[in-house]
């Protein structure tokens, strides 16, 4: 059986209220997570910055990333995780969803 794509939010320790609600968005909807917090890890940091942000939360999910408190693509990433497998091969499918392209209104 594959494995779900890694997610990961980027946070702060302290401070960060978005930061906050998208690790308990995250944790109500099941979805798994890998939190790193940049103003303890170097490499965390630089990774966000790598990524062209210049605040926190960043969550990434393969290719996907964004920024800020964002319940629309975190319920999309929820749906996507726990309706298959392995997201890797559909990128491009899920990244129109994220964009809420595929979301029914």
């Amino acid at each position: 059986m594959t494995q779900p794509i890694t997610v990961t939010l980027y946070a702060k320790t302290r401070g960060c209220q978005g930061c906050k609600l998208t690790a308990r968005h995250l944790e109500r909807q099941g979805t798994p997570f890998v939190e790193l917090f940049v103003d303890q890890d170097p490499e965390a940091a630089q990774a966000v910055a790598l990524l062209g942000y210049r605040s926190v939360p960043v969550v990434t999910a393969g290719d996907m990333h964004w920024s800020g408190y964002r319940p629309d693509k975190l319920n999309a990433l929820g749906r996507l995780h726990t309706t298959v497998d392995d997201i890797s091969e559909l990128d491009s499918a899920a990244v129109r969803y994220l964009a809420d392209e595929g979301v029914p209104a």
